[in-house]
């Protein structure tokens, strides 16, 4: 009995037919956040509003959002842009003093209150033959209430720019933390500064 000889152009087809089969028109990535920043003086309540989102952030089914693109595929997000961030300002804001409280919107005639905003958010993947470049960029702003009345709106941003081997969405979300991390740095300490 004669066994077939595969010849390598139909070889190499065939490899190129069942990646195409496994790809996937989704890469999510988890977003998380580790207190960085190192400021203190903050005293009392403070309270912390949902914060809005400004860029229009595609929803999918399941509280997943699309930020951004890797190749064809979807960059999303398991975790809401939004919880994420309020997430990260929570961490720094109790780490800096104050007794944080979180809530859908400031209260009328609120005595400390911060009012975040989400006005760009984005990670994107491009890759060659040997290298993967992840880019991420995050902008936020955040109105300070004091004694009811906004006295001050700040703004933040950061991008980034990788470049490694990993295809996986590890350096996604490594990528978005450190960005995030950079916001944040800018924008805590004058927090805790306007509101003293």
């Amino acid at each position: 009995m004669r066994i077939p000889r595969w010849q390598p152009g139909a070889l190499l087809l065939l490899f190129l037919f069942l990646m195409a089969g496994c790809a996937s028109v989704e890469k999510r990535v988890d977003l998380t956040y580790e207190k960085s920043v190192n400021s203190s003086g903050g005293t009392g309540e403070i309270f912390i509003a949902q914060p809005a989102v400004r860029q229009s952030l595609k929803a999918l089914p399941g509280g997943k959002w699309v930020i951004g693109k890797a190749g064809d595929a979807d960059v999303v997000a398991e975790k809401s842009p939004s919880g994420w961030i309020l997430s990260a300002f929570v961490q720094e804001l109790s780490a800096a003093g104050y007794d944080v409280k979180t809530v859908a919107t400031l209260p009328p005639g609120v005595s400390k209150g911060v009012k975040p905003a989400i006005v760009a958010l984005r990670a994107d993947e491009s890759s060659n033959v040997v290298t993967v470049i992840t880019s991420t960029e995050v902008k936020l702003e955040a109105e300070l209430w004091k004694d009811g009345k906004l006295i001050k709106t700040l703004s933040a941003g950061a991008q980034d720019q990788e470049e490694g081997m990993d295809r996986s969405s590890e350096p996604i979300r490594s990528a978005l933390e450190k960005t995030l991390r950079h916001a944040m740095e800018e924008l805590i300490p004058d927090i805790v500064k306007g509101l003293e």
